[in-house]
């Protein structure tokens, strides 16, 4: 190998050491530049340094003396914590490192304005609760009202209710205007349905005959039919289906089944108004229908969600509807017995039979009915207005038989 040659090799070498510390110091930078500090402008005394495996007193006897001297603060541990703070610290203003430790082991700091304060998430999750109970303690009376609801869950083809040209949303009280069908009978040859009108009401269709008649000829199903009583102002829920667990990690690195709810779910808060003494009910209505499929790295939720806000008078039906499913079945036809013959026999299955997938859509059907409920005081009126009565009618045939006694019937002298 030549002088020339042996050159010509380190100016290539030189050049690429170069282009690699060229790569290396944007690299450098735009992995400084994604490691952005928890402040601006962090003032070097008040930074800290700890290793994950500092006992969690240690350390916090380390940011205490930083929030006495900067805030004149003092700490106050009730969590009951110990153990390693589970965490590296890395040159972090001691508020950050404070909650940094805190959120990597499940607890939580409340600041005050002479100390801080640390608790266990549990114990902050009880006492929220409590001041809850107790604030609910203080709006309940005795002349608090109650919404009672009653929800039926209803899937119906939805191939069956275009057929019959079903519109939900034409509900009067509790029946469909069945005016414009314009004949007693409804009938589809292709569906293979027939339906009279006579069954469910000449002069409209009660949706309620109208659930049980397509239950009857297995073109609908009832669910559930529940029956609630909410609080004016709470939210009542109800769930027809199954909750499903999805493990996960949490901050402290345990593995944890964590339950979600799936199937058919509804939630509803009604709030109790008046208008020239005239009570009616605002409702906000949720309603959600949703399946979970577990798969190889995660589970699949489908949904489908409805929300709504609704102004009735007691007494009233409402219905939601839209929420529908699509169901995948796959049937097979064929020869008989020869269809079914075993994969492996020849592929004589294949030449005999055809597999056929056939998709069916239902719709869940929700119909609301609401009854305001009387109050405790209310009841309890009635309870002393009808002992009241009991007793008044006690009395006055009492009188009644005491005076007939004394009715005595004298001769007559002549």
């Amino acid at each position: 190998m030549g002088t020339t040659e042996i050159g010509a090799t380190m100016k290539k070498c030189i050049r690429s050491l170069i282009l690699l510390a060229v790569v290396w110091g944007f690299a450098t930078q735009a992995a400084a530049q994604e490691r952005l500090p928890f402040r601006e402008h962090t003032n070097p005394m008040e930074q800290v340094v700890l290793d994950q495996r500092v006992p969690f007193e240690q350390a916090l006897e380390v940011i205490e003396e930083l929030s006495r001297e900067f805030d004149n603060k003092m700490i106050i541990d009730r969590s009951g914590f110990s153990g390693p703070i589970g965490t590296s610290i890395q040159r972090l203003h001691w508020r950050d490192a404070l909650a940094q430790i805190a959120q990597r082991n499940e607890l939580v700091v409340m600041e005050y304005d002479r100390f801080f304060e640390i608790r266990s998430a549990e114990e902050e999750e009880e006492e929220e609760r409590e001041r809850r109970r107790e604030e609910e303690e203080e709006l309940i009376t005795f002349d608090t009202r109650e919404v009672e609801i009653k929800a039926t869950f209803f899937y119906v083809d939805r191939s069956v209710s275009r057929a019959l040209g079903i519109d939900w949303s034409a509900l009067e009280g509790e029946r469909f205007s069945a005016s414009g069908f314009g004949a007693n009978r409804i009938s589809d040859e292709n569906l293979n349905i027939e339906l009279n009108l006579d069954d469910v009401g000449g002069s409209g269709w009660d949706i309620n005959a109208l659930f049980n008649t397509l239950e009857d000829n297995n073109y609908g199903e009832i669910l559930a039919s529940p029956t609630i009583k909410v609080m004016d102002g709470e939210t009542g829920r109800i769930q027809v289906g199954q909750d499903f667990s999805i493990r996960e990690r949490t901050y402290a690195g345990n593995i944890i089944d964590r339950f979600y709810s799936a199937g058919t779910i509804l939630e509803v808060t009604p709030r109790i108004l008046q208008h020239e003494g005239v009570p009616f009910i605002y409702m906000e209505v949720d309603a959600e229908r949703s399946d979970a499929v577990p798969g190889t790295i995660t589970t699949i939720v489908t949904k489908q969600e409805a929300q709504t806000n609704l102004l009735m008078l007691s007494g009233e039906s409402t219905v939601i509807g839209g929420l529908y499913e699509t169901e995948e079945n796959i049937t097979r036809s064929g020869i008989p017995i020869l269809k079914d013959l075993p994969k492996w026999f020849f592929g004589l299955r294949y030449v005999f039979g055809y597999e056929r997938k056939e998709y069916e859509v239902k719709e869940l059907v929700i119909l609301l009915e609401v009854n305001l409920v009387p109050s405790l005081q209310e009841r309890l009126d009635g309870i002393y207005r009808s002992r009241q009565e009991l007793l008044r009618e006690f009395r006055e045939e009492q009188h009644l038989e005491h005076s007939g006694s004394r009715d005595i019937i004298r001769p007559q002298e002549d």
